[in-house]
C-alpha cells in the first residue's frame, strides 16, 4: 500500500511539473537582445536632444523654424536618420515616432 501511494505521489509531481526545463543559452539571447534594444532607444534619445537643439539653433539665425529636418542635418555635425522623429515646422517641435 506504501508503495501504491509513493508511485502516484512521484506520478503527480512530474504531472504537476509541467514547466519546460530553461535553456541558458536562449535566455542569454533574450538579455542580449533586450540590452541591444534598450541601447537603440538610449541613442535615439540623446540624438532627440541634439534635433531639437539644433532646431533652436537654426531658429535663431534664421528667425524661423526650418521647413523639415533634413535643413538641420548640417547644424549636428552627424548622420543621422531623420525619419525615426516627427516634426511640426510651425512650433519647432520635435519627438520621437512611436
Amino acid at each position: 500500500m506504501k508503495r501504491l501511494f509513493l508511485g502516484f505521489a512521484v506520478l503527480a509531481f512530474f504531472m504537476a511539473c509541467d514547466e519546460k526545463p530553461k535553456n541558458p543559452v536562449s535566455e542569454y539571447g533574450d538579455i542580449m537582445i533586450d540590452s541591444y534594444k534598450k541601447g537603440q532607444k538610449a541613442g535615439e534619445t540623446a540624438n532627440l536632444d541634439a534635433v531639437k537643439k539644433a532646431v533652436q539653433a537654426y531658429h535663431a539665425l534664421n528667425d524661423k523654424y526650418p521647413q523639415s529636418l533634413d535643413d538641420v542635418k548640417e547644424l549636428i555635425g552627424a548622420e543621422m536618420d531623420m525619419s525615426k522623429y516627427s516634426y511640426d515646422p510651425q512650433t519647432g517641435a520635435a519627438s520621437l515616432k512611436k
